[in-house]
Parts: structure tokens; sequence; C-alpha cells
């Protein structure tokens, strides 16, 4: 020991042999110094980075008016909350919903750095990828979400459908089969594996899974088109037949999501709006189609589609009066438009005004005489006057300008029978247009009902078992 320190003779204080700290100040408390420091390195490392920025693609002069105006509102909330992953979550959705691909993708990569935690952000910005030809860039980071989130079900879906796309069937096995123990009651994990054993040229295999696909979800026209592709190859050309044409006319939709629902509300383009319109009226709801149409008039004043398309929605809601108000300056301002003549007449119709709907419709045909609306238009017309065998004629003017389509000639038989009470025409046309349409449900029962009606058992044995078929395969209750 040193006699004068009292440290030991090998150490000489402050050296840098000496391992304890040198008390230099009598007043001096490490234990406080510590605390200091931490408290300091923890604010350092609380600070917060400055949020991405927030860009504006509604400065594009070429944008449709009303997608700018929607933008603009949403880009004025971001700037104003910047660090609010939803406000920014809601511009990338807009800006994806109205193609705007490459603006989302820098969209969803914001929300995604503002809320790690989010899968859908890095989800949807990899979708952008896509969108944008980038296939191999989009299905290498959908594997990468795909290991940071390995519960998340959609990303799994993701991962198997670009995996398949690009030809790499193993990969995509393993994501449907992720995706079918996440999702048990997703259609899509079973229709992805029944897709890759067919691929692979294992009917056998697939043809379960396309038939489970089709219980989880009943009528899915994808499910039905590969069923038919895998019966055919089965030698099964009957139901083939059947399936196939089930299932044509649809592309198959990616696995919703919240952020997928929620898109339809953002949608401000024209075409998409129109689109969005018309599947409303088909599900019963064309107040709404009208409404959606009526919000974005405003935009597109005297836009003439945008008002044809408003004034069949609302004769569809039962609103002539206003299709006639909303039409007629602007058929007087164009009297050369088929397409405002045909939706007049059917308004005029709706309001028993058969003189102006037939004037209307025989206007429709002169301008436009191989357009089977403007004969559709006609035939409508002369219903409501109780006209059918004028009608059966118009109809047969349609089919002649669209002879694929099959609702036509199911419109004409349901005259022939309910009407006239003509059951070998009807017969007829029904069977024509099973051969354009063989899973045309509603004329496969009226024909079992005529079959039946007029003893021809056998003949309403076969369309009850083709029905029952068709039932079968979606897990519906047989008819």
């Amino acid at each position: 020991m040193n006699p004068t320190t009292g440290h030991p003779l090998d150490r000489i204080p402050g050296s840098p042999t000496d391992t304890r700290s040198p008390n230099l100040n009598p007043g001096f408390r490490p234990g406080f110094t510590i605390l200091l420091v931490s408290v300091l390195f923890l604010l350092s490392a609380c600070r917060r980075a400055d949020p991405p920025a927030v860009g504006d693609p509604a400065s594009d002069p070429g944008l449709d008016p009303a997608v700018r105006a929607h933008i603009q509102r949403l880009v004025a909330a971001a700037k104003a909350q910047p660090r609010d992953a939803t406000v920014r979550a809601h511009l990338g959705i807009a800006l994806a919903a109205n193609g705007l691909w490459k603006e989302a993708r820098s969209g969803f990569q914001a929300t995604a750095v503002l809320d790690p935690d989010e899968p859908l952000a890095p989800m949807y910005a990899a979708a952008a990828l896509q969108e944008l030809s980038d296939g191999p860039g989009s299905l290498r980071e959908f594997r990468e979400l795909a290991q940071r989130f390995p519960g998340f079900a959609p990303i799994w879906y993701r991962v198997g459908e670009a995996s398949l796309r690009a030809g790499e069937l193993q990969p995509a096995e393993q994501a449907f089969t992720t995706l079918t123990r996440l999702a048990p009651k997703e259609s899509r994990g079973a229709l992805g594996l029944a897709e890759i054993h067919f691929r692979r040229g294992e009917a056998n295999q697939a043809l379960p899974l396309a038939e489970q696909a089709l219980r989880l979800d009943p009528g899915s026209k994808p499910a039905f088109y590969l069923l038919g592709q895998i019966l055919r190859s089965l030698g099964r050309t009957n139901e083939a037949r059947l399936a196939i044409a089930a299932g044509t006319g649809e592309a198959r939709q990616p696995m919703s999501d919240p952020w997928a629902e929620a898109a339809p509300e953002q949608v401000r383009l024209l075409p998409g709006v129109f689109q969005q319109a018309e599947a409303m009226s088909a599900l019963g709801r064309p107040e709404g189609a009208a409404a959606l149409l009526e919000r974005i008039r405003p935009f597109h004043p005297n836009h003439p589609g945008l008002l044809n398309q408003l004034g069949v929605a609302l004769n569809r809601s039962g609103q002539p009066q206003k299709t006639l108000a909303l039409l007629d300056p602007l058929s007087a301002a164009d009297p050369k438009a088929a397409a405002l003549r045909i939706t007049r007449s059917h308004a005029h119709a709706q309001l028993g005004n058969q003189e102006a709907a037939l004037s209307e419709a025989r206007e429709a045909i002169h301008l436009a005489p191989r357009l089977a609306q403007s004969h559709l238009a006609l035939a409508n017309a002369h219903l409501a006057a109780e006209q059918d065998s004028e009608a059966l004629l118009a109809l047969e003017e349609a089919s002649r300008c669209d002879p694929a389509n099959a609702e036509i000639l199911l419109e004409a038989a349901t005259i022939r029978w309910r009407n006239l009470h003509e059951g070998a025409p009807a017969v007829a046309l029904l069977n024509k247009a099973l051969e354009i349409q063989p899973a045309l449900v509603p004329a496969l029962r009226l024909l079992a009902e005529i079959q039946a009606a007029t003893g021809d058992s056998r003949g309403s044995q076969r369309s009850m078992d083709v029905l029952r078929w068709l039932a079968a395969q979606s897990g519906e209750r047989t008819p």
C-alpha cells in the first residue's frame, strides 16, 4: 500500500491501470451522473424524426376535375396532420382507387413509416409495383412482408397469387397452404391449391379442392371456371360445359381487407364511377347509384354520358319524372343522341306515356339501327302498351343485333309462355338461349316449368338435374 494515498503500490491514481473511478470532486455523486446521462440518451432517442413529406399529385393539370378536388382535400388533411397514419392511408387508397399507382405507392410507403405495425400499408405499396408492371419487384416485397407478418392472411394470398403469375408453383403452394390454415373459410386458398394441382396435371387432386372453393364461395365464377377446366381434362364434358359457362365473365378479385372495402368510396374517375353505379344497380341499389352519380355531376355538369347514366339510375329507382327533367334539355340540344332517346323512352313507358315511349324508341332505331338497346326500348314500350306480338318482333330484331345475348331470348320465351301460353315456341327460344349460356339458371327453371306443364316429364327431369348439379357445386339448397 502507498502510505500516503492508501492505493496499492502498483496502481497510480488516474492512470490506465486504475480501475476505480477517481473522486475528483468531494461533492460529486456518480449515481446522479449516470441517471442524468441516461435521461439525456432517452430524450435523444425519443426525438421523432420528421414525418414523410406529403406530395401533391393533384397539381397535374391532366387530372379529372373530380379526382383533383378529392385528392386536394386529402392532401390538405395529410399536411394538416402529417403524423397521422390513418389520414395518410386514406390518401394512398384514394390515389390507388383512381389509377394513380405511382403516387399511391409513395403514400403507402409513408403510411408504413408512420405506422410500422400496419401490414396493409407495405402490402399495398407492393401491390402498386404489380400495377406498375414490376411483377418481380412486387413478389419480392410480398415475400419479405410474409416473413415480417407471418400471421396476416391477406399477404399470403398475395404471395400465392404473385407466385402463380410467375410460374413458381412450389412457393405458391406453400403460400396457399398457409392461407388455408390462417383463414380456413377463405375460398381463395383452396382455389389456389386447385390451380396448382391442375397445372401439374394432377386433375384428380385438383377436383375436390375446386369443389371446396365453390362450397366456401357459392356461385364464384373463377371457381366454376377452373372446375370446368378440371372436369374437361377428366373427360366429363357435359359437366365441364356447364361449369365453364357458369364461370365465364368475371376475373379473379384479390382477397378482401378493410382497405379494399373502403376503396370504392374513393373512386372519382368517370369509368370507375360508371362501373360502380352499374354494380350498385345490379345489387338492387339504384338509389345508391343515382346518389353516386349526383356526387360527381358538379364536376361534369354537361357530360352527356354521365347525365344519361344518371337518367338510367333514376329510371331504375322509380323516378322517371326526374329522368325526363334531366334529359329533355340535353336531348333538345343533341337530337341525334340515340342513348338519350332510349333512356327517355323507358321513362315515358314507366309513366304510361305510351305514344311518347314508342316515338322515342323508334327515333333511337332510326339513329342507331344496329344497336340492340334501341330495339329493346321499342319492345319495352310495346309491352307497356300490352302489345305482345309487336314486342316479340322488336326482341327478334334485338337478338339479330346481339346474337350472343341469351337474356334477350329468355325475355322472348317468357312473353311466349306467360302472356301468350305458347309452349313450343318458348321451349325453342329457351333451348337456343341455353346453347349460348348453358348455365343460365332462370332459363333452366322456366324450361323445366314449361316441360312439366306440357307433359314432357323426361325433359323436365333433365332440366332439374342440371339445376341440381349447379346448386350442388355451389353448396346451395337443391331447387
